[in-house]
């Protein structure tokens, strides 16, 4: 498989500590990415997110025994591997048999997906995949468009056969990035919660603060063209509002999280 990073000790991509692997490779163009390094696929890429670090091209067994390397962080805090990206489902035969050799020595993993793939690269992961962190970014097909590249259609048919398949198993957790003018509006957070109330209620539903500091990848692979270079994070009292539209579904409180390495 081709990644283009590890990210030791994150916290912010499922239960306890976590390795996360980033791979290469993305469908969607997200105007907001947060990791534009990661969107094309293959071994090219004009950014490496620090020293030493950088695209390349590892085999499943090295890949779990260098994630394994951190089980006594999961073990002590119910931690795992994540996979994410780019799009890690469109890698979907090599994060399963990674995964599946994480699995046989009793380590969580869990994939951040957009659900932009087939409906085969899901049911691959469902025999492996412990959890499934999943970006409903807008729900207004054409608004998707505009802000990914691509219409939704097969996203929410893949999010309602997923939970369908992961019903009361804890398996899935709904994340919405908040991007300015894009998905952080009334009308986009009442789409999705009505959405998810009618497929999926109790699901945890959480969302993800923007993050700035992206601005400076954009800056150094010279793509000044990135449209949020002077975007904030949201304040506490905007962050409030956005929660109460959580909470008018029934679901968990909009648990606040820092998205500090990806918007999918």
């Amino acid at each position: 498989m081709i990644i283009f990073d590890i990210q030791r000790f994150s916290v912010d991509d499922g239960p306890g500590i976590r390795t996360t692997i980033f791979l290469k490779g993305c469908p969607l163009r997200c105007r907001w990415c947060q990791n534009p390094e990661g969107l094309e696929f293959g071994l090219d890429s004009a950014y490496a997110p620090r020293a030493g670090e950088g695209v390349r091209e590892i085999e499943p067994e090295a890949l779990a025994e260098e994630a394994m390397a951190d089980r006594v962080f999961f073990e002590t805090s119910g931690g795992g591997v994540t996979f994410t990206g780019g799009e890690p489902l469109a890698q979907v035969d090599d994060v399963v048999k990674t995964a599946r050799l994480l699995r046989a020595n009793e380590i969580h993993t869990a994939v951040e997906t957009s659900l932009f793939v087939s409906r085969e690269a899901i049911e691959k992961a469902l025999e492996v995949i412990d959890l499934f962190l999943v970006d409903l970014k807008i729900l207004d097909p054409d608004l998707h468009e505009r802000g990914t590249g691509k219409r939704n259609e097969i996203i929410l048919e893949n999010f309602h056969f997923l939970a369908q398949r992961t019903k009361g198993s804890r398996r899935l957790i709904v994340r919405t990035p908040l991007i300015p003018g894009y998905t952080a509006t009334q009308e986009n957070l009442e789409s999705i919660g009505a959405f998810i109330a009618s497929i999926a209620p109790g699901v945890p539903w959480e969302l993800l603060n923007f993050n700035p500091l992206a601005s400076a990848k954009y800056s150094k692979m010279g793509k000044m063209d990135y449209e949020f270079m002077n975007a904030r994070q949201f304040s506490e009292k905007e962050m409030a509002a956005f929660k109460s539209v959580v909470a008018k579904y029934g679901f968990d409180n909009g648990i606040e999280k820092v998205n500090h390495e990806h918007n999918n």
